[in-house]
């Protein structure tokens, strides 16, 4: 069937909107998480303020879904951190993900905000398919505010200190992904880390403490993130009920460079090796196990921010279930639950930091021709825990996907 008469054919079969309509919508969608960068909430986490921030990993809903595993995944799909599975995707599409969240820490009130960890857009030439992905990497949003007494000529006087960090690590990047065989994908991409980090420290006195009035005190700095960054990876199907993917990034050092008349010089941190390997196993014919595990060595950080500021290697591991006997009004409705262990690259207050979470969530086809989707909507919800010593947090976040095909 050539590809007009199958657009033909999905629209008498689901009607769905015009892909040229909702593309645009969805570029703008892209455009504007590019600009923002992976993070929009003040505070979000206080462990943003470890090292060089919280790791975010580039992942959409379905993979947060079955335990936040980032590669093998049953099917076709676009994720940053597998790119190989963006091989068998026929038809042009735009994806985006946003990510809403509620963090408290103990003894403090409730911050929250939006980020959009991955967004990206495909397209097919032959056996071949292109891919342009922008995603999270670092989040640096927190902020701390301090009482203390200041000395000045008038004696102690009262002061409130309050050190923010503005901005996050992203990276941009084009790939390409084709099947070879039967029985093997592959994929490689290469781009840049971007965004900027702004951070501020602000000193208030007391209204009338000091004769005359003095001003408060404020300065900011600004730097702008650059680095190179490329993956490869491999999806292998060895049988109908086994999926097995890997994949190896790797980031350049990170350079941080002054800007807006921000004193200093540019600085640069080695980044890790990252291998993430995972699969998918068929215990039924509805009924699939997902398994994943990542590795990183964070070494090389320690000199670079003097100190013992990063862990060595930090591991990740994630599993769960996907069901899809599910339907709602005769769609496909397949349900998931999934729980994560991250270990977290940076000490927070010289404590080893990890996060656990547990999820839950579902996905549904919105339009579809034959065993095409043309909308797909994904959407999980998490539970889960930072811990480093004595210090912990807590936290929902809600991560919602929308990825949209047509000719």
């Amino acid at each position: 069937m050539t590809r007009r008469a199958l657009n033909a054919r999905s629209a008498r079969i689901s009607r769905p909107v015009p892909f040229g309509r909702v593309a645009a919508v969805t570029l703008a969608l892209l455009v504007i998480g590019s600009g923002v960068a992976p993070g929009q909430a003040q505070a979000q986490s206080v462990f943003n303020s470890g090292g060089l921030g919280l790791q975010t990993d580039p992942m959409d809903a379905r993979a947060r879904g079955v335990g936040g595993v980032g590669v093998g995944l049953s099917g076709w799909q676009m994720l940053m951190t597998d790119p190989a599975a963006a091989a068998g995707l026929r038809l042009p599409s735009i994806s985006g993900t946003f990510q809403p969240s509620v963090t408290q820490v103990s003894g403090a009130p409730e911050a929250g905000g939006t980020r959009f960890p991955l967004v990206g857009t495909s397209y097919p030439f032959g056996r071949h398919v292109f891919t342009a992905q922008f995603g999270s990497l670092l989040d640096q949003e927190w902020a701390v505010t301090a009482e203390r007494l200041v000395d000045l000529a008038a004696g102690p006087t009262p002061a409130l200190d309050r050190y923010e960090s503005q901005g996050g690590i992203g990276q941009a990047r084009l790939g390409w992904a084709t099947r070879i065989g039967e029985q093997l994908a592959v994929g490689v991409g290469v781009g840049s880390l971007v965004g900027s980090v702004e951070r501020r420290f602000t000193r208030e006195l007391e209204s009338g403490a000091v004769e005359g009035g003095l001003e408060n005190f404020r300065q900011v700095g600004e730097w702008r993130v650059s680095g190179a960054t490329a993956i490869a990876g491999v999806n292998w199907f060895p049988s109908d009920l086994l999926h097995v993917g890997a994949s190896l990034e790797w980031v350049g050092d990170m350079t941080l460079a002054p800007v807006r008349g921000t004193e200093g010089v540019d600085r640069s941190y080695s980044m890790p090796l990252t291998l993430r390997t995972g699969g998918t196993f068929t215990l039924a014919p509805d009924v699939r196990l997902v398994m994943g595990v990542s590795r990183a060595d964070w070494s090389g950080v320690d000199g670079d921010l003097g100190g013992d500021a990063a862990r060595d290697v930090v591991w990740g591991y994630g599993g769960g279930v996907e069901w899809a006997r599910g339907t709602v009004r005769g769609r496909a409705f397949p349900l998931r639950m999934g729980y994560r262990v991250q270990e977290l690259p940076f000490h927070v207050r010289g404590e080893a930091a990890e996060e656990k979470a547990l999820s839950a969530g579902f996905g549904i086809n919105l339009a579809d021709a034959q065993d095409l989707p043309l909308a797909r909507l994904d959407l999980s919800v998490e539970r889960g825990s930072r811990d480093a010593g004595a210090l912990s947090e807590e936290y929902w976040r809600t991560t919602v996907s929308l990825r949209l095909a047509g000719g």
